[in-house]
C-alpha cells in the first residue's frame, strides 16, 4: 500500500507537471516583458550564470534513489531547448536517431518546441530543484561505503545475468547524469504509473473531473503515444485507444462544463456525477487496454529490431543484441510479471494473466542462451532467434485473442458502469 501511494503521487505529478511547466514558462515570459529594463537580479529573470551553476550541480549530483527515465528525459529536453533552441523536425533528424534511446531523447526535446531560452532555463532550474528534493543526495562518504558494501554482497540471479550479458555484448548499463542514455523504453517505463492511475477510486475520479476547468485540459487530452512517433504507423494502435478515451472524457467533462447539459440534468434533479460514474469503469479499463497495447508494441518493436540487427549487423543499425535484451526484453518480462502483484487492482491483475504468455516468452528466450555451451555472441543470436520465432508462432494470440479480450472487456466495463451510476444516484 505504501508503494502504491508513492506511485500514485508520482503519477499525479506526471499528469500535472507538463501543465505547470507551461504556466511557469508563461509567467516567466510575462515577467521578462514587464521588467525588461531591470537588472539581472530581477525576480523574473534567470541569469546564464545561474543556469550554468545548476547544470554543473546536476552533472555532479549523486541521487539517493535512481531517478525515473521520464525525469531524466525531462531534464535533458529542457537543457537541450535552452542551449540549442527548437529540435529539428525533418525526417533526416529522425533517421539519424537509430537507437530507442536516441529517439526517446529527440522526442522529449521536441515536446519543448516553442519555449524561449529564458523559459527553458527557468523550467530547467525548477525541475532540477524538484528532482533534488524528490530523490535526495548522498554524501561522498556514504557513496563510498555503499559501493564497498555492494562489492561484498551476493547479487541476485537476474541482476547477475544482466551484468553478464552487458559485459559480453560490450554494453555498460550505467546510470549517469541527467543526460544519460535511457535504459528502458518510454512505454515500459510508464507501466507502473499507469497501474497507479488505474487504481484511482470513483470518488477521486469525480473530484478530479470537477476540478477540471476546461474540456481541453482533461487528463487523456494531454497524453501522447509512448511506443511510436506521433503520426507514424507504430503509434496508430495507441492513437486509437487515446482517441476513444478522449471522447469518453469529453462526455464526462461536458456533464458539468456544458451549461445546457448541466441545466437539463439539474432540472431533472440528477447530478453530473451519475453519468460520470457510469463512465468511470470505461476510463479505468482503457488504461488497461493502453498498457496491453504498450506490451504488444514492445514485443513487435524488439522482434523487428532483433531481425534487422541480425541481418545487417550491429555496426549498421547501431544496436547490439545484448542491448535489446537488457533494454527491452528483460524490462518487458519484469513489467509483465509486476502486473500480478498483490497491490494491483483487479483489472490490472486480469491484464497480467492475459499478458502472462509474453512474460514466459521473454523468460524462455533469456534462459535458452544460458543453456547453449557456445560463445557469448552465438548465445545472443540463438536467444534472439528463439524470441522472434516463438513470438511469430503466437501471432494469433497477440493480434486476435488479446484484441478480442479488449473489446469484450470494454463492453463489460460499460455494463458495469450502470451499477456505479445507480450507486451515485442513490
Amino acid at each position: 500500500k505504501g508503494r502504491q501511494r508513492e506511485l500514485s503521487v508520482e503519477c499525479c505529478r506526471l499528469i500535472e507537471y507538463t501543465h505547470c511547466t507551461m504556466e511557469t514558462g508563461q509567467m516567466a515570459s510575462g515577467e521578462s516583458t514587464s521588467t525588461s529594463g531591470s537588472g539581472a537580479g530581477g525576480g523574473g529573470h534567470v541569469s546564464a550564470s545561474e543556469f550554468r551553476a545548476k547544470v554543473n550541480q546536476m552533472k555532479n549530483w549523486r541521487p539517493a534513489s535512481t531517478p525515473s527515465n521520464r525525469d531524466r528525459l525531462e531534464v535533458y529536453a529542457l537543457h537541450k531547448q535552452a542551449v540549442s533552441s527548437d529540435a529539428p523536425t525533418s525526417q533526416a533528424a529522425s533517421s539519424k536517431a537509430k537507437s530507442p534511446a536516441e529517439k526517446a531523447k529527440l522526442n522529449a526535446w521536441r515536446t519543448k518546441r516553442g519555449l524561449s531560452q529564458l523559459q527553458a532555463m527557468t523550467a530547467y532550474i525548477l525541475e532540477a530543484d524538484r528532482q533534488l528534493l524528490v530523490y535526495g543526495t548522498i554524501s561522498s562518504e556514504h557513496s563510498k561505503h555503499q559501493r564497498t558494501a555492494h562489492a561484498n554482497v551476493n547479487v541476485n540471479r537476474n541482476a547477475t545475468e544482466e551484468d553478464n550479458y552487458s559485459r559480453r555484448s560490450g554494453q555498460s548499463a550505467t546510470s549517469g547524469t541527467a543526460g544519460s542514455v535511457l535504459l528502458t523504453p518510454r512505454g515500459l517505463a510508464a507501466i507502473p504509473l499507469l497501474c497507479a492511475a488505474a487504481s484511482e477510486k470513483r470518488k477521486s475520479y469525480l473530484v478530479r473531473l470537477n476540478s477540471t476547468s476546461q474540456i481541453e485540459n482533461g487528463w487523456w487530452s494531454r497524453q501522447e503515444p509512448l511506443c511510436g512517433d506521433p503520426g507514424t504507423i507504430l503509434a496508430l494502435p495507441e492513437f486509437i485507444v487515446l482517441s476513444l478515451a478522449v471522447c469518453i472524457e469529453h462526455i464526462s467533462l461536458s456533464m458539468h462544463l456544458n451549461h445546457n447539459i448541466y441545466n437539463i440534468l439539474n432540472g431533472l434533479g440528477i447530478s453530473p456525477g451519475v453519468f460520470q460514474s457510469m463512465l468511470w469503469p470505461m476510463h479505468n479499463f482503457l488504461l488497461v487496454v493502453w498498457m496491453m497495447v504498450i506490451f504488444i508494441s514492445t514485443l513487435v518493436g524488439s522482434a523487428l529490431v532483433s531481425v534487422k540487427t541480425t541481418l545487417l549487423g550491429s555496426k549498421r543499425t547501431g544496436i547490439t543484441l545484448g542491448s535489446i535484451f537488457s533494454q527491452e526484453i528483460r524490462p518487458c518480462q519484469h513489467g509483465a510479471g509486476s502486473l500480478c502483484d498483490d497491490h494491483q487492482t483487479i483489472s490490472v491483475r486480469l491484464l497480467g494473466l492475459a499478458i502472462y504468455p509474453l512474460g514466459m516468452l521473454c523468460r524462455f528466450a533469456d534462459g535458452v542462451a544460458e543453456r547453449v555451451p557456445i560463445n557469448a555472441g552465438a548465445q545472443l543470436f540463438v536467444a534472439s532467434s528463439v524470441y522472434v520465432a516463438t513470438g511469430l508462432a503466437l501471432w494469433w494470440y497477440w493480434f486476435i485473442v488479446l484484441p478480442w479480450l479488449a473489446v469484450v472487456g470494454l463492453a463489460l466495463s460499460f455494463s458495469v458502469g450502470w451499477c456505479f451510476g445507480l450507486i451515485e444516484l442513490a
